[in-house]
């Protein structure tokens, strides 16, 4: 790397001596007529997807309140309480105790 130094110098100095190169006036409409514009057929947009999530997750609130509201009226343990009492048998079952 020590042999390159002299050499990467000289081209640093070569290019910050070098004049400006100033593009053409009409350089951003020729970039703008090579581009293709995009394709709505290509593109998943916001207004397509938006609507469909917001629906998917009004129906998963509307299930899980529905399936409260039954299971209160049922007589049955909330899902609070039913997963309590699941978490507390899960955690029975590795906290036991082994001896030798």
């Amino acid at each position: 790397m020590k042999d390159n130094e002299p050499k990467l110098e000289k081209l640093f100095r070569t290019a910050r001596e070098a004049p400006a190169v100033a593009p053409p006036e009409n350089f951003a409409d020729q970039v703008m007529s090579l581009t293709a514009p995009a394709s709505a057929n290509n593109v998943i947009t916001i207004d397509f997807l938006l609507p469909k999530l917001a629906w998917a997750a009004t129906f998963v609130v509307a299930a899980f309140l529905s399936s409260e509201v039954i299971m209160y009226t049922s007589g049955f343990p909330s899902l609070t309480a039913g997963t309590e009492e699941l978490a507390s048998a899960w955690n029975s079952e590795f906290n036991t105790v082994i001896t030798p």
